[in-house]
């Protein structure tokens, strides 16, 4: 296959780097979503409805691996990015959205007493987003138009959403009956970084002088962080520091001041041997952000970029070599743009800043008593914006040692998602897998959306004597 090498090509690479190192950003992810875990019998189904059935007497998850998950969405198909074709940009809407997320369990355990179950958890959690407009990526593929006045608006509202933060809760499970059942989960929220825009415009344009390109921006955003974002600056213009090593050395115990709280509602109702009903709403709560937090407002401000000039001739100085010399060059553009952001920054006493809350309506249908049928809507709230979405699955549990778990989610950007799971449990040991949902199981140049759960516990199965929901088996 003829391969291209020109500016098309470069410029692909440069954006697969971007987004790979934006999703990897999340590890520094919109809320973590998964559709299938629910559906698995493992103690996390209760961070996912704390009203469902816990078919076991005690568990406890590996240190840091009871619950990994990471995936993220991308606006286009990966594969987009290495063969930009105008039939791509037709399909991309004037707003897209990159979607990162990273959940880690920390510790947790829990226990039963009777028809109670009481579990406590702790958790690290990120995600983040990043929305730009259609003219961003052609300005990257195309470049500008020569002509004078020529403009693209490149960013808008809600540009950026940055969370990141330690969650430590408690939990309570019912099962009144082997019809109905309800928890609940209350969390403690420590904030570790945030970041958001509400208002926000960037446009480029094209001088007079079509050697100029002038860049103009409005910001209206916040954020907060237990390391000074803003010392980032003198680190990158030392080049003697290591930035990993100043953020450790900076930041301290007494840093970890914001504070917040949230909780989660569930519930489920089994109409008759044939139908069941289940509903959760989750991550209501906020964060009171206290910790280096910064109010950044800009109205109308232009920076120009323009090329070189005969004082500025990178081929004059003879002592260092071409390379440095360009990179000397725009190192003095990195640097005022990153000056005139640090200067407009203002220092904030503290903002609250609620979750990206989530809620889900179910309904499952018994084939049998180990097979079901399940139709989910879901939706999310980020940043005051409405994001919907549902999934349907087939769960084949085999005896009280494995599941098996297929469905397919609906997305908006992508109704082609499926995705699979499974469930292993020998004794007190028990490992789950679950590719949660992805365009393709086949071609990777197709996939635009996945997420990635797996985890490891250790659990204590039902005694004869105990509550005995049967309908599980």
């Amino acid at each position: 296959m003829k391969r291209y090498i020109n500016k098309r090509y470069i410029i692909s690479r440069g954006i697969v780097l971007f987004s790979v190192c934006f999703f990897f950003a999340g590890i520094q992810g919109v809320a973590q979503e998964t559709y299938l875990l629910k559906e698995l019998r493992i103690p996390q189904v209760a961070q996912e409805n704390p009203g469902a059935v816990i078919p076991y007497d005690a568990h406890v998850s590996f240190p840091f691996a009871g619950r990994v998950q990471a995936g993220g969405n991308l606006p286009f198909y990966l594969g987009d990015l290495f063969t930009i074709s105008d039939k791509m940009f037709n399909k991309l809407p004037k707003n897209n959205t990159t979607r990162g997320w990273v959940e880690d369990d920390i510790l947790n355990f829990g226990f039963r007493n009777g028809k109670n179950y009481f579990s406590f958890i702790s958790t690290f959690k990120t995600d983040a987003s990043l929305t730009f407009k259609k003219d961003f990526l052609a300005l990257l593929v195309e470049g500008n138009d020569i002509s004078k006045n020529e403009k693209l608006t490149l960013i808008g509202n809600d540009f950026i959403s940055l969370n990141s933060y330690l969650e430590f809760g408690f939990g309570y499970n019912r099962e009144i009956n082997d019809k109905v059942s309800f928890g609940f989960n209350v969390k403690y929220l420590n904030g570790l970084a945030n970041a958001y825009t509400t208002k926000t415009d960037l446009t480029l344009t094209t001088g007079e002088n079509y050697h100029e390109l002038i860049l103009n921006h409005s910001i209206d955003g916040k954020l907060a962080c237990i390391y000074d974002i803003f010392d980032v600056s003198d680190v990158i213009k030392d080049s003697t520091k290591n930035l990993w090593d100043d953020v450790i050395k900076r930041t301290q115990l007494s840093d970890f001041k914001n504070h917040g709280f949230s909780f989660d509602l569930g519930a489920r109702y089994k109409i008759n041997d044939v139908f069941e009903l289940s509903a959760a709403v989750l991550d209501i709560g906020f964060i009171n952000w206290k910790s280096n937090a910064y109010q950044y407002k800009v109205a109308d401000k232009s920076f120009t970029l323009r090329g070189y000039t005969s004082e500025e001739n990178i081929f004059s100085d003879s002592t260092k070599t071409i390379l440095d010399r360009i990179t000397a060059y725009y190192k003095q553009i990195g640097d005022s743009l990153l000056n005139d952001f640090t200067s407009e920054a203002e220092q904030s006493s503290s903002y609250i800043k609620w979750l990206n809350t989530r809620f889900f309506v179910s309904a499952a249908i018994y084939a049998s008593p180990k097979d079901r049928f399940n139709l989910t809507f879901r939706g999310i709230f980020v940043n005051g914006v409405f994001v919907p979405s549902g999934s349907v699955s087939y769960t084949r549990n085999v005896g009280k040692w494995f599941d098996v778990v297929v469905g397919n989610t609906f997305k908006q950007n992508a109704l082609l998602n499926p995705g699979l799971g499974v469930n292993f449990t020998a004794k007190v040991f028990q490992l789950y897998v679950l590719v949660d949902y992805t365009n393709t199981l086949a071609y990777i140049d197709r996939a635009k959306n996945l997420n990635v759960v797996c985890g490891i516990n250790f659990v204590a199965p039902l005694k004869k004597d105990s509550f005995k929901a049967s309908y599980i088996y």
